[in-house]
């Protein structure tokens, strides 16, 4: 543990001793890192925060060949080796030990040759029911087989008593007859309930819901009247980015902004973003300025509209993580806008545009 430590606070200190803040954003635009995301409020915070973001990623050794071009007169041989062994993926310079031990081997042969026992007793007992099947078929079949043609022979010789013999034996057969005749004609009747029912259900129900899912999400614009005379704020959002824009001359404090993705029912699922994530580097949105939402990792480039003169603060959440609220998801159809805890809009998801009303400052 006394290894780890020494080799973070090397590094940290060689950093600190060595850049200084405007140097540290060069580093930063040089190795594709955005300066501002570092949620450090001083320079050791930033720098700190810089070092854990590429433990976190095993890009230890990136960091540290960059520093060393820069800085040649610290000692790297330890942080390098250090560096190494982190991004390697051993814990506190000790590889993992991962393989297994005298007794999980055991455990595993032994479990290995039961499920071999059970396996032989099991596909014995399956061959065994399979011939004792076999071997009761032929019983059927002679049963079967007996019964059929006399049922055969019954059914002609009553078709044809009533033509040719009506006094010898075939006469008690006769009263077979009728129950036959009475019965086949019970099939015809059937087939005209059986459609129509599932004709008029079939078609009620399936326009009936089809219809109201599409109006339903048109309808719910009535949050954004809340507010009417309030200060207006614009949304422009794609799959990689997301962007608030407040167009007007005064600032906005955006802590009491929440957002929230729905389904169907309007019901808010676990993919929302608080507006106090953004207050970390500053409370309020200037006029004319931005706050970001650019996901790390993503595929393509970010939206970034031309009216956003500045940014107050930008976000890089993970990809596909649970702060990505306008994406098309499954399950997802639309997400809302609350302040203080009253719903002021809902928006349509994918890349769109979207604005909303707050209390003026």
């Amino acid at each position: 543990m006394d290894k780890s430590i020494n080799w973070r606070r090397e590094l940290r200190k060689a950093i600190e001793d060595g850049f200084d803040d405007e140097e540290l954003q060069t580093l930063c635009f040089d190795l594709h890192i955005k300066y501002e995301s570092l949620s450090g409020d001083n320079f050791s915070g930033k720098v700190r925060e810089l070092i854990e973001f590429f433990e976190r990623n095993k890009q230890l050794s990136k960091l540290i060949v960059y520093c060393k071009q820069k800085l040649t007169k610290v000692p790297w041989e330890d942080i390098e080796a250090a560096a190494r062994d982190v991004d390697a993926g051993k814990v506190q310079g000790f590889a993992i030990d991962e393989s297994p031990r005298p007794a999980q081997k055991l455990f595993t042969q032994q479990t290995i040759i039961i499920a071999g026992v059970v396996a032989v007793v099991a596909i014995i007992a399956i061959v065994a029911m399979f011939f004792a099947s076999r071997s009761n078929r032929p019983e059927v079949s002679s049963q079967i087989a007996t019964k059929v043609p006399e049922r055969v022979v019954v059914a002609s010789l009553e078709t044809a008593v009533p033509t040719a013999e009506t006094s010898e034996e075939p006469a008690p057969t006769a009263t077979k007859i009728p129950p036959t005749p009475t019965r086949k004609p019970s099939p015809e009747p059937t087939p005209v309930p059986t459609v129509q029912p599932t004709n008029t259900p079939a078609v009620e129900p399936t326009a009936e819901p089809t219809d109201e899912p599409v109006v339903e999400p048109s309808v719910t614009a009535e949050p954004t009247v809340l507010y009417p005379d309030g200060a207006r704020l614009e949304l422009a959002y794609d799959a990689n980015s997301f962007y608030l824009y407040n167009p007007s001359t005064t600032r906005i404090r955006v802590t009491p902004l929440t957002f929230e993705a729905l389904d169907a029912a309007g019901r808010p699922l676990i993919f929302g973003l608080a507006g106090d994530r953004w207050t970390q580097f500053y409370s309020f949105i200037d006029g004319s300025a931005c706050n970001g939402i650019e996901p790390f990792g993503v595929e393509g480039p970010y939206l970034r509209p031309q009216y956003c003169r500045s940014y107050n603060a930008t976000i890089t959440p993970t990809k596909n993580g649970d702060e990505l609220f306008w994406i098309e998801r499954e399950g997802v159809v639309e997400f809302r806008v609350l302040w203080n805890g009253e719903e002021v809009a809902r928006c349509p998801l994918g890349t769109n545009t979207c604005e909303l009303f707050v209390p003026a400052p």
